[in-house]
């Protein structure tokens, strides 16, 4: 699964069109002013007259109003008093939105489903640089309720969850992200298209959420532990990054990489998800953790 390389949106400050109102930068939110990457965003998020939408962060409403105007009912979740105020005055007259004024980090997917009336929602959202691995994390571990999330993040960001085996990005967020969706990389968008302007570029990134698991995973308590000892410090071989977890000593471990069919001088980022699952598998055969 490679990091998808794609140009970036052509500069044209000139001939550029805006969103009116520049809101004043707030919890390190850069806002989308151009319409047309707005429209950009709604056209890739493939919003169907059925779907339910749960937009993060809307701010001063750029990409609200395309969504109302495609989904059956859009919730929206605005952590900023004074840009929740705005938009309960904007949108008083929206019949399918339900805005709530929450930190995303906090809520309760299994409540925003029920609000919904959905089995499943299409996230959205123009994330603060700040909390993008946050708000990724918890897409993941609620990705029962997730269908598919059109994100705007850091671009290196975006290639650090996109990235492929044996790359310089590749990492422990690349296989959780990966272990639960399939990530793509739709297009770049450079500092000037927001306010206040970034110092870097920012990308647009998919996630389609599974259905199932794309390895055999027997234990997956056992599996995150191994990939978060296996990170945990980059550039270190297996057989030394791997002593951290409980109960493996030098000799088990050779019987594990035996079993695993994995050389323990590889580093942790040159191994694949079906090697972490093959990794892990083995482990779970030596190892029993105790039950929460």
């Amino acid at each position: 699964m490679g990091n998808l390389m794609v140009p970036a949106l052509q500069s044209c400050v000139s001939q550029k069109s805006t969103v009116t109102g520049v809101p004043p930068r707030r919890r390190g939110q850069h806002f989308l002013v151009d319409a047309e990457v707005v429209h950009r965003i709604i056209e890739a998020a493939q919003i169907q007259p059925y779907e339910s939408v749960l937009e993060i962060g809307p701010g001063k409403g750029a990409l609200t109003r395309g969504l109302i105007e495609r989904a059956r009912s859009v919730l929206a979740v605005e952590i900023d008093g004074a840009l929740f105020r705005k938009l309960e005055m904007e949108f008083t007259n929206s019949n399918n939105l339900r805005l709530l004024r929450e930190d995303i980090l906090h809520v309760s997917f299994s409540e925003l489903v029920r609000w919904a009336g959905s089995p499943k929602l299409v996230v959205v959202g123009n994330l603060p640089y700040y909390i993008t691995s946050p708000v990724v994390s918890k897409l993941v571990d609620n990705h029962m309720f997730v269908e598919r999330a059109i994100l705007m993040v850091q671009r290196e960001v975006g290639r650090r969850i996109t990235a492929a085996p044996g790359s310089k990005s590749y990492g422990m967020l690349s296989v959780m992200v990966q272990l639960r969706a399939e990530p793509r990389l739709l297009f770049d968008i450079p500092p000037n298209y927001f306010q206040p302007k970034p110092r870097v570029y920012s990308s647009l990134l998919r996630l389609s959420f599974r259905e199932s698991l794309p390895v055999n995973i027997e234990d997956k308590r056992i599996f995150f532990s191994t990939v978060k000892s296996a990170f945990s410090t980059r550039r270190k071989m297996l057989k030394n990054s791997l002593r951290s977890l409980p109960g493996l000593t030098a000799e088990s471990l050779q019987i594990v990489a035996a079993k695993a069919g994995i050389d323990l001088r590889r580093r942790a980022e040159t191994l694949s998800l079906e090697e972490f699952a093959a990794l892990s598998n083995a482990i779970a055969h030596l190892v029993s953790y105790p039950k929460r």
